[in-house]
């Protein structure tokens, strides 16, 4: 996605996973923008700005953590798929979940790809180019 910005929404409430996302990200992906959600109801409140006002930051792609406070991924990820506007938007379901029933519902509600969390550096590397591999091409 060379010389366009993407807009990011990463729902994620552990700081230290977010700083490793940020390192992927700016490894990978070049130009973005994060929006920060730190619980569940935040990304559900973004979500609705962004569905309410056509000037907000609308993210183009999704990382959602399954387990957040408040609210959890999967009701982000439900709750996003119900508006048009994102019907059809890259998400990964990035988790420390190894649950196959949380998988199976991930995939049930359209996400992307399901990333269990990694414990070292290279392996939060990986989400920047699943990021990168995922992100559709910009128009000619």
């Amino acid at each position: 996605m060379v010389g366009k910005f993407i807009c990011i929404l990463l729902a994620e409430d552990n700081d230290g996973d977010v700083f490793l996302v940020r390192r992927a990200l700016d490894k990978y992906v070049g130009q973005y923008q994060l929006l920060l959600a730190r619980d569940g109801e935040e990304a559900l409140k973004i979500l609705e700005r962004v569905n309410q006002d056509v000037a907000a930051p609308c993210p183009d792609f999704f990382v959602l953590d399954l387990n957040l406070p408040r609210y959890s991924g999967i009701r982000i990820l439900e709750r996003l798929r119900n508006l048009p506007r994102f019907a059809r938007a890259p998400v990964i379901m990035f988790t420390s979940s190894d649950s196959p029933q949380d998988r199976a519902e991930a995939f049930r509600l359209g996400a992307d790809r399901f990333l269990q969390k990694p414990t070292d550096l290279a392996g939060f590397m990986k989400l920047g180019e699943l990021v990168k591999e995922i992100l559709p091409e910009p128009a000619a």
